[in-house]
């Protein structure tokens, strides 16, 4: 498998998932009434950015981890969920240390750890995906 095409598979991985987090999260906005004084979720360039690196480096740990070699005789699918399930447990310490560090909004901290869950389940889809066929 080249390491190049599994890269390119996680940028694209990050990057869709922030997006289409945000036109969920819009749609979800537009339904309920917005209350006074609320945080704004809009996404920035540079958190896109961010999610579209960490796709990268999701995309390298994949490589790395010769596609799950360990798992043997499943579903690509499960394969991903299993990575990404294993990716986003990395997100957990730094998401409770905004919450209880910074005291952030139980709201906010579970926007931002939605949005991580999100750029780590279809990372590890799409690396799996592509490794499968790859193969």
């Amino acid at each position: 498998m080249e390491l190049s095409y599994l890269l390119f598979t996680g940028s694209l991985s990050g990057l869709i998932s922030i997006l289409g987090h945000s036109v969920v999260w819009s749609l979800i906005e537009a339904v309920q009434p917005r209350r006074p004084g609320a945080f704004d979720p809009q996404v920035q360039i540079s958190e896109a950015l961010l999610h579209m690196l960490t796709g990268i480096g999701l995309g390298f740990l994949f490589w790395l981890s010769w596609g799950l070699a360990a798992i043997v005789d499943v579903w690509w699918g499960w394969r991903g969920l299993a990575f990404g399930a294993l990716a986003a447990t990395l997100t957990l310490p730094p998401l409770l240390n905004m919450r209880f560090a910074r005291r952030l909004d139980s709201l906010l901290t579970i926007l931002f750890a939605s949005r991580w869950i999100t750029t780590c389940i279809v990372a590890g889809l799409t690396c799996a995906w592509s490794w499968e066929r790859a193969v």
